[in-house]
């Protein structure tokens, strides 16, 4: 058995840097079967206060160009919308996961929304309309439509605990009463339409698409962990042969979000590093 083997059958997380040359060495090797998929915020692009600032710095998209002519599929999977994600990685030819999967973009082709979302989007646009930047502002809140969903941030907020608390009452409580789902993830609250995706039924979606057999997701957030759980449901029911589930690690990943992982990079600069080593 692999060191990596061991370590991931053993439920231990672990950031050695003996580990991830050997993970990376393991995908190398089965490049041909292999799907890199990877998070956005906070894994390629740093976490800046304005979501709206984020950037993916230049190397990383270069990487995941080579990274794409070499393995079998390269993915982005994200809470953005698409339109945004491919703005901030505007590399051709990658599988594509958007507003946790309520949009799904196979390599080369435009995004389109899953079918069951569509009844819900009159529902959205109203919770859109009843809470516009002169009702949120004043708490602290701005609001990111994403066309199939929308994100509440209160990263800002003069006073976050306010600013939270306000989203976790009023705001939830007006979307669950308009029939949206709720989700609470790292200074933001999301509101979407009441269908049963995540970034787990995208990730399924794009590796059994490609007929991919390895598969690496790299993420930092809740929502990430639908994603290596459906890895894991994959690699038992003998879907995958090998998963790997990576977190960039920060001061401000969940602790439950942490122990979730198999295998920690430091930051976005390690998922850069790893990046590299994949690329080797």
């Amino acid at each position: 058995m692999s060191r990596v083997s061991a370590l991931l059958a053993s439920g231990d997380v672990t950031s050695s840097n003996d580990v991830i040359a050997d993970m990376a060495r393991a995908l190398r090797g089965e490049a041909a079967r292999a799907a890199l998929l990877f998070d956005i915020d906070g894994v390629l692009a740093p976490i800046v206060p304005n979501a709206g600032d984020a950037c993916v710095p230049a190397e990383a998209c270069e990487l995941l160009a080579a990274l794409r002519d070499r393995y079998l599929v390269v993915g982005l999977v994200s809470g953005r919308g698409l339109a945004d994600v491919d703005r901030m990685v505007p590399v051709p030819g990658l599988a594509r996961g958007g507003n946790h999967g309520l949009e799904v973009a196979p390599p080369g082709l435009p995004a389109e929304m899953v079918p069951a979302a569509r009844p819900h989007m009159a529902a959205m646009r109203a919770f859109v309309a009843a809470h516009p930047p002169a009702v949120l502002a004043p708490r602290g809140v701005w609001l990111e439509d994403k066309g199939a969903s929308v994100s509440l941030h209160f990263r800002e907020a003069p006073d976050p605990a306010a600013a939270e608390a306000y989203l976790l009452g009023e705001v939830d409580a007006a979307a669950r009463g308009a029939g949206l789902r709720v989700r609470h993830g790292r200074m933001v609250l999301e509101v979407l339409p009441d269908v049963d995706v995540d970034k787990g039924t995208v990730v399924r979606q794009i590796i059994q698409a490609a007929g991919a057999r390895v598969a690496l997701y790299v993420g930092d957030d809740r929502t990430d962990t639908n994603a290596w759980r459906e890895l894991r449901a994959m690699h038992a029911a003998g879907d995958l042969d090998a998963a790997w589930c990576v977190v960039a690690d920060q001061p401000e990943v969940d602790d439950e979000v942490r122990a979730a992982a198999d295998v920690a990079v430091t930051g976005t600069g390690g998922v850069l590093h790893l990046l590299r080593a994949l690329s080797e």
